[in-house]
């Protein structure tokens, strides 16, 4: 019914989303969309096709010096990052302590989602760990990185640069499955990100890392996330990048996500980092080193770069500790987290997640 009421417009059906019970149509005009449902209001709920941004800063962040050294002191200019056993590391994952708990983690793989812009799956660093990918862009089936910025949240969650003198990740023994659901431009819209979603829980993924958001809400997205949850599947999402005292967008604003504040090497709110009473955690987010295009690296600031931290501290506890409902992995990041005396409540949440006060 729904095909012929389609064609009779002009319209196309696109793509089905069966996670949510929807389809994704293309109509010439709103007119026509209008006429298509008129009398069937009971039947159909329409809405947009939302777009989404991604949540990191174009140009470098140079946060001022603190007045007062805060308790946890990191260098007032960028350092070489440090080295444990041959490679690289940076200051986000110092300063979550995980190298300390490297040496203790099992062989069990975690699986990790991330909607993103894809993965550059040819970097020494990640491509042991992709296991797989899918586009879900109209038109497009590889889901290759030509943007970077899904590079670099993978390389912050998984890098296993120990076997090439490149950069860890927080954990490198995850199994990454890559969703491609935004474009070269850096935009996404919501139809590919929910069928993305879709992939990943056939997947049977354990943790969704989403660093992108909107100021938009979405029944149709709600309804996705509800469904994710229901999966017994963590997801992970950036608060937004609008400054601080700006409400925390979507889908970090939904309660079943895990929202992710960002914070400088200062022990600070990033500037940038949208916070409010949804928070959950705050994590390292100005200056983050991590792979990139082409076997390179690059430091980028925004929640972007914080989301993955916490991705990347819940895999740990997984692979230590074994699959577990969303609600007790909160608990016990929340048990291993510390308050940081700059912040409040709606800039940190429970605070920032240290490592080895959890696996020891």
């Amino acid at each position: 019914m729904l095909k012929q009421s389609l064609e009779q417009v002009g319209a196309r059906l696109i793509k089905e989303l069966p996670i949510v019970n929807a389809y994704l149509c293309e109509f010439p005009s709103e007119e026509k969309a209008l006429l298509t449902f008129r009398n069937r209001e009971e039947l159909f709920e329409v809405e947009d096709d939302i777009e989404f941004k991604l949540c990191w800063l174009f140009a470098p962040f140079f946060p001022l010096p603190p007045l007062f050294p805060p308790p946890f002191q990191a260098p007032a200019k960028p350092q070489p990052q440090p080295v444990y056993g041959g490679v690289r590391v940076g200051w986000g994952l110092k300063r979550i302590g995980a190298p300390e708990v490297w040496d203790k983690l099992q062989k069990r793989r975690v699986r990790v989602g991330i909607i993103d812009t894809g993965i550059d799956y040819k970097h020494q660093d990640l491509r042991e760990n992709i296991k797989d990918g899918i586009c879900t862009l109209d038109g497009q089936r590889d889901f290759m990185d030509d943007y970077g910025h899904g590079t670099h949240i993978a390389g912050i969650i998984g890098s296993a640069g120990n076997r090439y003198r490149g950069m860890m990740g927080i954990n490198p023994y995850v199994d990454i499955y890559a969703v491609k659901a935004f474009n070269k431009e850096g935009k996404g819209k919501l139809s590919d990100i929910i069928e993305g979603l879709e992939w990943l829980a056939r997947r049977q993924v354990e943790l969704i890392n989403m660093s992108f958001s909107t100021s938009e809400n979405s029944r149709a997205f709600a309804s996705a996330i509800s469904f994710m949850e229901a999966q017994g599947i963590t997801m992970v999402a950036a608060s937004g990048n609008d400054g601080v005292g700006r409400s925390v967008k979507f889908p970090a604003r939904f309660p079943q996500v895990i929202a992710v504040s960002a914070t400088d090497r200062y022990d600070r709110v990033a500037a940038f980092s949208s916070t409010g009473p949804e928070v959950d955690f705050c994590a390292p987010g100005t200056d983050i080193p991590s792979a990139w295009l082409n076997n390179s690296y690059e430091e980028k600031s925004g929640t972007s770069f914080a989301a993955p931290h916490i991705t990347g501290i819940a895999a740990d506890i997984q692979n230590v500790y074994g699959p577990m409902p969303p609600s007790r992995l909160r608990e016990i990041m929340a048990s291993g987290a510390v308050r940081l005396a700059q912040l409040s409540d709606e800039q940190q949440g429970a605070g920032m997640v240290e490592l080895p006060r959890i696996i020891k």
